[in-house]
């Protein structure tokens, strides 16, 4: 699994009310694994810091962890209280792209806004915030100085959070429970423990069988891919070790190092599975093996 979660909390419906708080994440499938979940009276700084204390147990706090949810504060605060070490510094692209609607009115232009989030390098992220500003000047204010970059932007962001960008798959999991949230107290922890569950067994039972392949079926179809686009670059040796190309192609140079696993472009840094530069490169070293 990847040290990367999605937080989210989802009101109750029944008599007592309350809310279920929980954490998910992606297996190697990108499918929704369970972490934990916690029926709280209310969200507040002390009942997130509570279920941090809790998912602390086990979840290790490390520079490498990172958290993704909405821009709930108390959050932030339990965050901030229990991990010292880990990033909460993801917000949701996708609640931030509504926000933008409702309050400044940029709907058109939220394609420059996605651009601007999902490019790999500053170089791309510049030119894509550049144009967004133009056209939407006081929600770019928003986003550079309120929120910051480091918070919804891949290229600014300190951690790894991988090609996670939304709470898209913890919501997934709410949907699923939707019916299940009008229920009273017990039968809302039974019904959502049995299909945590499923959940757990069904991924489990899966990765276990994937393990023998050296790429699970996602990521194969990943590097098929680039490896396609890597077909029309052309590249030199720049040391002569093997290691260190510079790649030519569709108008930009960029820079591999296969034993540092890295490329200028920063798609092979961040994702972590070669991309199309890095496809041309080893295609040069090792052939079509």
């Amino acid at each position: 699994m990847r040290k990367v979660i999605t937080v989210d909390g989802t009101h109750l419906h029944g008599k007592y009310e309350g809310v279920l708080l929980s954490v998910v994440a992606q297996d190697t499938e990108n499918h929704v694994y369970p972490i934990i979940f916690c029926v709280m009276d209310k969200e507040n700084d002390a009942s997130w810091t509570f279920f941090f204390e809790k998912l602390k147990e086990i979840m290790v706090d490390e520079p490498d962890f990172c958290f993704i949810s909405y821009r709930h504060k108390s959050i932030a605060n339990g965050i901030m209280n229990v991990y010292n070490y880990a990033h909460h510094g993801y917000y949701c692209l996708r609640h931030l792209s509504e926000n933008l609607c409702i309050n400044h009115h940029c709907g058109d232009y939220l394609y420059l806004y996605y651009n601007a989030a999902k490019a790999y390098s500053l170089e791309e992220f510049d030119n894509h915030f550049v144009e967004f500003k133009n056209k939407c000047p006081a929600a770019a204010i928003v986003l550079e100085y309120d929120i910051g970059f480091e918070k919804w932007i891949r290229a600014h962001y300190p951690g790894n959070r991988y090609d996670v960008m939304t709470t898209n798959i913890v919501e997934s999991l709410n949907a699923m429970l939707i019916d299940k949230r009008e229920y009273y107290m017990a039968s809302i922890f039974n019904s959502i423990a049995k299909r945590f569950g499923e959940l757990f067994r069904e991924r489990h039972a899966y990765i276990l069988k994937s393990m023998g392949n050296q790429m699970v079926p996602s990521a194969e179809k990943i590097a098929r891919k680039k490896m396609i686009e890597g077909d029309s670059l052309y590249m030199e040796n720049v040391t002569g070790d093997g290691n260190q190309f510079t790649v030519f192609g569709a108008g930009v140079t960029s820079y591999v190092d296969l034993l540092e696993k890295s490329c200028s472009c920063r798609e092979y840094d961040l994702i972590k599975i070669p991309c199309a530069h890095a496809m041309a490169a080893l295609r040069s070293k090792h052939g079509n093996e």
